[in-house]
């Protein structure tokens, strides 16, 4: 997949988004290097550092909780006008993100949270907030932030 191969240096690179709007696009595990994989423990949803039952990454947590008014979608820079939009690759707005004070990344669609990149900097892989499941990876790409997930991530982001 050329996506995979024009982005793999880059997300290598370990980048966090600065706050801008995020390219949110469907990817296939299969296509991308090891370093990237969920089999590399340092991605794995088994390593607990990545775990949604470790306190820091729970849904739960207060810093994390959609119901927190800096995670509100009511909140202006969550909304369509503010900086933190995620969209699809037709412009399509599915969600928007907001970094804990923690340092946990944080994915939300107006229903509530649906992935998180966990603090730490040991991944750039992004998981499921149900549950120990791995969705994809944030990178860049023509210099800018691209979300990478999974097709039943994108379709839980969407239909959730």
């Amino acid at each position: 997949m050329k996506w995979a191969i024009s982005v793999c240096v880059a997300f290598l690179g370990y980048s966090v988004p600065a706050q801008a709007d995020i390219l949110a696009i469907v990817i296939s595990e299969d296509d991308l290097p090891y370093a990237m994989k969920s089999s590399n423990y340092d991605n794995s949803p088994s390593n607990y550092d990545n775990s949604s039952s470790n306190y820091d990454n729970a849904e739960t947590t207060y810093d994390n909780a959609a119901t927190t008014y800096e995670n509100s979608s009511t909140t202006y820079e969550n909304s369509a006008s503010g900086k933190r939009n995620i969209y699809t690759q037709d412009g399509r707005r599915i969600g928007y993100y907001v970094f804990s004070d923690n340092g946990v990344l944080n994915f939300y669609n107006n229903s509530g949270r649906v992935f998180y990149m966990p603090s730490g900097g040991h991944t750039q892989s992004v998981f499921y907030t149900k549950g120990e499941e791995w969705c994809g990876t944030l990178g860049e790409m023509d210099g800018k932030t691209v979300l990478g997930v999974t097709r039943n991530c994108m379709l839980r982001m969407l239909m959730e």
